[in-house]
């Protein structure tokens, strides 16, 4: 699940507390272990100090990307976006 789909991690990262009930305990186990890694700062989520762009941004980001360097394929397309975030 991308982290931004994650409701729970999401309430739990902006507000520290959920404002609802869980349905069961899966979603906070989960929730508890990725926390962990992610942080959230002046309207911001990082992950291991990276900003993690909302889905749509990744995409037009990687789209762009693919485009400058002709259509290459996937692995030239990452190691693109490595080099220039990295």
């Amino acid at each position: 699940m991308d982290i931004w789909e994650d409701s729970v991690l999401i309430a739990l990262l902006t507000s520290a507390h959920l404002e609802y009930e869980l349905d069961n305990t899966t979603n906070m186990d989960r929730a508890k272990k990725r926390i962990m890694r992610y942080h959230w700062s002046e309207d911001t989520l990082f992950f291991q100090n990276l900003v993690v762009p909302k889905l749509i941004e990744r995409r037009m980001l990687i789209e762009k990307i693919h485009e400058e360097i002709k259509h290459f394929g996937a692995m030239w397309t990452l190691a693109e976006v490595k080099k220039r975030f990295f």
